[in-house]
C-alpha cells in the first residue's frame, strides 16, 4: 500500500487543530447545557488542571515531541509491524487502528486500576472533585511518560497507518473531553447514544469515590469493552455522582496533586480497592 509521509509534517497540525476544535465546541455545549456544576466550580478546577496540562504539554513535548509519529513512518518504511506485510484498504486500515487503539487504550486504563504502582500516578486523575471537561487534562506527568511507551510499543507490533493514527488522536481527544465535560444530554439520547459510545453520565460514575463504582466504565470511545468485560454500569444524567478518591474531603492545589503518587498510603488504597471491586 502506498503510504503519504508528507502526512508527517501535519501530523502535529491536524492533532492541535482537531484538540482545539474539541476543545471550543465542548467548552461551549458544558456552558449552555451543564449538568451540575456552576462556573464558580468550572473555575476553581480550572486553576489547578489547565496548569498541570500546560507542565505536561512542555515535559511531553521536550522528552517526545512528535516521536510517535516519526515511529510509525519508520516501522511502516523498515516493514516491522503486521499492517506492513499485509494489504489491505486504506479505509480498513484508518477504521482499524481506531478500534484496536480504543481497545488498548481500555487495557491500559484497566491496568491502572488494577496495579497499584500505576495507580499513584492515575490517582491524580481521579482526585479532581468538579468533574468537567478540564479533567480530561488532569494526568501526572509519570502517567503520561509510562504510557507514551505502551504506545510506541503498540506501534512496533501493528505497523498502523499514520492516517490512522491522525484519526484516532483526533476522535479520541474529542471523546476524552466529552465525556469528562459536564454536559448534560436528554436522557432518551444518552441512552441511545451509550449503546455504542462512551457518554459523559457512563465515564462520570467512573469517577466516583465509591469503590463499587470507581472500577466500571473503564472506556474512552466505545461502550462496547465494558459490555464485553462485564465492567459496565449504566448510569443517566440524574444518576447521583460524587466525584474524588475514596476518603478524599479536601481539593487538592496543584503541588498536592503532582506530589500525590507519592504518599504512602496511596498504594495500600489501591490494594485494598482491587480486592474490595474485583471479587473475581
Amino acid at each position: 500500500m502506498q503510504f503519504d509521509y508528507s502526512l508527517e509534517e501535519d501530523f502535529q497540525l491536524f492533532k492541535t487543530l482537531g484538540m482545539l476544535l474539541s476543545l471550543l465546541l465542548i467548552l461551549s455545549t458544558q456552558l449552555l447545557f451543564p449538568n451540575r456544576l456552576a462556573i464558580r466550580d468550572l473555575l476553581s478546577n480550572w486553576r489547578v488542571n489547565i496548569p498541570l496540562a500546560l507542565i505536561n504539554g512542555g515535559l511531553m513535548s521536550l522528552l517526545c515531541g512528535a516521536c510517535v509519529c516519526a515511529w510509525v513512518v519508520t516501522v511502516r518504511t523498515q516493514k516491522i509491524g503486521f499492517f506492513a506485510f499485509r494489504e489491505f484498504p486504506n479505509w480498513f486500515e484508518v477504521g482499524a487502528t481506531v478500534v484496536l487503539l480504543d481497545f488498548v487504550a481500555w487495557i491500559w486504563h484497566r491496568a491502572n486500576h488494577r496495579w497499584p504502582l500505576l495507580w499513584r500516578f492515575h490517582a491524580v486523575h481521579h482526585s479532581d472533585r468538579h468533574f468537567d471537561a478540564s479533567t480530561a487534562f488532569r494526568f501526572h506527568p509519570g502517567e503520561l511518560f509510562i504510557s507514551l511507551g505502551v504506545r510506541l510499543l503498540i506501534v512496533t507490533v501493528t505497523a498502523l497507518p499514520l492516517e490512522g493514527l491522525i484519526a484516532f488522536e483526533v476522535i479520541f481527544g474529542f471523546f476524552n473531553l466529552l465525556v469528562h465535560s459536564d454536559t448534560r444530554i436528554p436522557p432518551h439520547l444518552e441512552r441511545l447514544l451509550g449503546s455504542i459510545f462512551v457518554t459523559p453520565s457512563l465515564h462520570r460514575i467512573h469517577h466516583s469515590n465509591r469503590r463499587s463504582e470507581l472500577d466500571r466504565n473503564f472506556g474512552t470511545i466505545f461502550s462496547c469493552w465494558d459490555r464485553l468485560a462485564h465492567t459496565y454500569r449504566y448510569a443517566g444524567p440524574d444518576t447521583v455522582v460524587t466525584p474524588g478518591l475514596p476518603s478524599q474531603d479536601t481539593d487538592l492545589g496543584l503541588k498536592a496533586a503532582i506530589g500525590l503518587p507519592f504518599k504512602s498510603r496511596l498504594t495500600a488504597s489501591a490494594q485494598s480497592g482491587k480486592s474490595e471491586n474485583h471479587p473475581d
